[in-house]
């Protein structure tokens, strides 16, 4: 299952034939391989990638440790795996480049963000749940209901109660390519992905 990073765009609409299909627009590699990774040093095959460039002044010591060890004279703001068969892990080496080509119009991906962070919740907000009477006199409008159970005063771990709601990593799997913009190297992803604009995006590709 070969991929790259991505940044998200935004979304917009499209039409095919007489469909109008919502579209998010992610800005997906170029990515240059840094290391690949095998079975029998690493226990596993991947391949490292960098995704956008940078100067090496911004970057700490150590990180740029890792960009000198390849041999490459450049530098990237991101590094991040993408796992990889035994196949795909002999077919690339140190220095070249992945980009957008790798997919094509009707290919089923899936997409991995973080998702925008929404601070302290409620319970309608944050788990869906059903408001209570908003008639006069009735003194839980959006509050929570009953905690605990009928024998038992605390209330129980894992108990859906008001929180933190949002920054979390999610995968949406089986999202399709509707269109690809090669010049300018935009996916047209059917649907929404995680994440605000202009957050990083792993997108993997599940077929063949």
């Amino acid at each position: 299952m070969l991929g790259l990073f991505g940044l998200k765009v935004g979304m917009t609409e499209i039409y095919k034939g007489d469909k109008l299909i919502p579209v998010s627009v992610v800005l997906a590699g170029p990515c240059k391989v840094l290391q690949i990774k095998n079975k029998d040093k690493d226990g596993y095959y991947s391949l490292k990638l960098g995704f956008i460039q940078t100067d090496s002044k911004k970057l700490n010591k150590p990180l740029r440790g890792v960009f000198e060890k390849t041999g490459l004279k450049e530098y990237y703001k991101i590094i991040g795996e993408i796992r990889v068969n035994e196949e795909l892990a002999k077919k690339y080496k140190v220095g070249d480049v992945i980009d957008i080509d790798i997919f094509k119009a009707g290919d089923l991906i899936k997409v991995t963000g973080r998702t925008k962070g929404r601070g302290f919740s409620g319970m309608i907000k944050r788990w869906n749940a059903s408001r209570g009477p908003m008639s006069h006199g009735s003194k839980h409008h959006r509050k929570a209901g009953s905690n605990a159970t009928s024998r038992i005063g605390p209330t129980r771990p894992g108990k859906r109660r008001p929180g933190k709601y949002g920054d979390e990593t999610v995968t949406i799997r089986n999202l399709e390519i509707v269109d690809i913009i090669k010049d300018k190297n935009l996916l047209l992803i059917k649907g929404g992905v995680p994440g605000a604009n202009n957050s990083l995006l792993k997108i993997i590709k599940l077929s063949n």
